[in-house]
């Protein structure tokens, strides 16, 4: 398996996960567009279902990955993900009761997590073991690696918000069927590697402990659950609340939006993101992570403040300070992915266990998101998700200022 094909897999499964996520929100839109309170309560009770199948799954995942191979698991994720598209597609298509049509999104959506728990962990293993390196040629190769991961990933995101939008608009529930043919694309190309060659560790408890016991571990974790708070917010709650038929009254981000339209806020959004990383892809090496981090988030609470005042009536002008914080914002996740990197040098026996810790932190902290996110975007619609967006990241900048360096590989198994 090389670097090219995992994060060509990995591309995949990104396009097919985020249609099918908007999709499930256009769904709930059109459905229960006359309740918008009922509707974003059970949007969040969708994405609270998916987050504990994940949180959950990842570790588990993780050490089967261990003991088993990393490829084995990592073929399983495309395979629940088709399971889960075509829920989607019996409820969008063949019911209108309420209960029901919950029942399967809520189903789909469990699915939906069991493949996330299982592609996330062996993919950052496996590109974790690609950049295995001493020295500052080997942090920045990794931090390139990460970078050149996450942008691939977003050009994923772009293209599967575009798809969820026309395809939605073009021909309705019917889109859920387009799905299935992108995640066997992931799969078939899953099973042309080669073997793995590594022995297959055992789960090592000492190890998963001395992983969270690390100094300066707290902080990072802090940072990480509220992060990923902030993507649980948003992705349980934005396609919702701009996809309702009727517009707010007092609200411009409310309401009255095409699919398509969405969608080409969505990649508008992924674009700028990929344009800020490859920014910091040229800033992020010559910098200690935790500057990184701290730019990174100072950001995104420009991008709140910004995006309030557009959702008050403000002039349309001020989205261009949004879109070059948002840019800002971006250096985040691949800082935060190598670090994670580095935390788990000190853990080879058992890399899949503790990646699934992070992956199961990752899934906490949207879990997190779509929980608080619920009620608020319920009572306050978007400037709800707004004002839980700027607590969570001053929460993430608290927990960057208690970060520490990671310690020399092998340390914790010495």
């Amino acid at each position: 398996m090389t670097a090219s094909r995992l994060i060509l897999i990995n591309v995949f499964i990104r396009i097919a996960a985020a249609a099918s996520g908007q999709l499930f929100a256009f769904v709930l839109a059109e459905r229960m567009g006359a309740s918008v309170g009922a509707g974003s309560l059970l949007a969040g009770l969708i994405g609270v279902c998916y987050y504990v199948t994940e949180m959950v799954g990842a570790p588990i995942a993780g050490h089967i990955a261990d003991v088993r191979g990393q490829q084995r698991v990592l073929r399983w994720g495309p395979m629940f993900g088709v399971a889960a598209v075509l829920l989607g597609a019996a409820a969008a298509l063949n019911v209108s009761a309420v209960a029901v049509l919950a029942a399967l999104l809520i189903a789909a959506r469990i699915t939906e997590g069991a493949s996330s728990a299982c592609a996330v962990p062996t993919t950052l293993v496996l590109l974790a073991r690609f950049t295995e390196r001493d020295g500052a040629a080997g942090a920045s190769l990794r931090l390139r690696l990460m970078g050149v991961f996450e942008m691939a990933s977003l050009g994923g995101l772009m293209l599967g918000y575009l798809v969820a939008g026309v395809s939605w608009d073009s021909i309705g529930g019917y889109a859920f069927l387009l799905l299935p043919v992108v995640y066997l694309s992931a799969w078939t190309m899953a099973l042309g590697g080669s073997k793995e060659t590594r022995a297959a560790g055992k789960l090592r408890r000492s190890s998963v402990r001395g992983l969270i016991a690390l100094r300066g571990v707290a902080g990072f974790t802090v940072a990480w659950l509220a992060v990923n708070a902030v993507v649980g917010v948003w992705l349980q709650q934005a396609p919702f609340l701009l996809k309702l038929s009727a517009r707010s009254p007092s609200q411009t981000l409310v309401g009255g939006h095409s699919g398509s339209t969405i969608g080409v806020i969505f990649a508008v959004w992924g674009a700028l993101f990929l344009t800020g990383i490859g920014l910091w892809s040229l800033l992020a090496p010559h910098w200690p992570r935790r500057r990184t981090l701290t730019v990174a988030l100072a950001g995104m609470l420009v991008v709140v403040a910004s995006l309030t005042l557009v959702n008050q009536g403000a002039s349309k002008w001020i989205l261009v300070v949004a879109a070059m914080a948002v840019m800002v914002e971006s250096g985040f996740t691949p800082a935060a992915f190598a670090h994670l990197a580095d935390l788990t040098d000190a853990h080879e026996s058992s890399r899949g266990t503790s990646m699934g810790v992070y992956s199961l932190l990752l899934g906490v902290g949207q879990l997190v998101g779509a929980g608080v996110g619920a009620p608020l975007a319920a009572r306050w619609q978007m400037n709800g998700v707004l004002a839980a967006t700027g607590l969570l990241a001053i929460v993430a900048l608290a927990g960057v200022v208690r970060m520490r360096p990671p310690p020399p590989r092998g340390s914790a198994e010495a």
